[in-house]
């Protein structure tokens, strides 16, 4: 069964749902939100970007960069995203200046980070958090 944020809205009201799905965590329509750990109002609470791990291979590097050209990597290490190292590498999404001030994302770069999500290569995106 597939659900919509209305659809969940509407259950919840009505008192329960008959599924052991989860609901969705983003508010887009077609957005892959299950592969995003946040939402658009929650999406800049980050050190700056989002990551994700893409695999070692460059048709699928270049794909997720003509979806998101400010895409940053490969760098070092499993980050956040806890990339497996033996076949993917780490990359960065960075966020819109003054992101952490305005409160949700823009738009424009939800629907970009959607697109990239929903991507079959991309598994998931998270915050960066530098510790």
């Amino acid at each position: 069964m597939r659900w919509t944020i209305s659809g969940w809205a509407l259950c919840a009201a009505l008192g329960g749902c008959a599924s052991d799905s989860a609901p969705p965590r983003a508010e887009a329509g077609d957005c892959p939100s299950g592969k995003l750990a946040f939402t658009r109002a929650t999406a800049c609470q980050n050190d700056g970007s989002v990551e994700l791990c893409l695999p070692r291979d460059e048709q699928v590097i270049q794909r997720v960069r003509e979806l998101a050209p400010e895409l940053q990597g490969p760098v070092g290490g499993a980050g956040r995203a806890r990339c497996d190292l033996t076949k993917e590498a780490l990359y960065f999404i960075p966020m819109p200046e003054g992101c952490r001030e305005t409160g949700a994302l823009p738009e424009e770069t939800w629907a970009r980070l959607c697109r990239v999500a929903a991507d079959p290569a991309v598994a998931r995106i998270v915050p960066t958090w530098y510790e």
